[in-house]
């Protein structure tokens, strides 16, 4: 039997992150412009290419931070499951990875093949945009109780309810 599992799966693309998209891209590039023409108007006469050479350098400083921007709303959930422990990293822009948690799956108190009301609980949503939503509900001391939703593939999903408690 497979003792460890990693899975990636993609956040689904809404259409709020389309939207933000689109007005970075608007934003940074007017931006961009008019700090382009202010240096122009600032440094005309004798030093109208400093002025040039500031404004260009300027402006692609610009539109470099909208191009991270965007890139910032690339994100992917990795489950690495491994023998009786789960963690789940959010990788941003397949750059930089940050860990959102890790538990012993023996340790969960609920496991529910749909998404679980939360009352007063901290929910990590770590969904991809395939598959179906299944939640795992267990507590830490620090955090109290946490909600996982999580979307697994076969083979992870039949790695973890081994240890689970019983599909609700």
């Amino acid at each position: 039997m497979e003792t460890i599992r990693e899975q990636l799966v993609r956040r689904p693309f809404t259409q709020s992150d389309r939207i933000k998209q689109y007005a970075i891209t608007i934003i940074s590039f007017i931006v961009g412009l008019c700090v382009l023409i202010l240096m122009i108007n600032i440094f005309n006469g004798v030093y109208f290419l400093v002025g040039l050479v500031i404004g260009i350098a300027l402006a692609a400083g610009i539109l470099y931070l909208g191009y991270y921007l965007i890139g910032r709303l690339n994100v992917e959930y990795e489950y690495c499951v491994a023998g009786t422990s789960i963690s789940v990293d959010k990788i941003i822009d397949k750059k930089k990875r940050k860990s959102l948690c890790s538990f012993d799956l023996r340790d969960a108190t609920g496991f529910y093949h749909s998404r679980k009301e939360q009352g007063d609980a901290v929910a990590y949503s770590v969904e991809g945009d395939e598959g179906d939503i299944y939640t795992i509900e267990f507590s830490e001391p620090k955090s109290g109780r946490i909600y996982l939703y999580f979307t697994p593939d076969e083979k992870t999903l039949s790695m973890v309810s081994v240890y689970l408690p019983r599909l609700s």
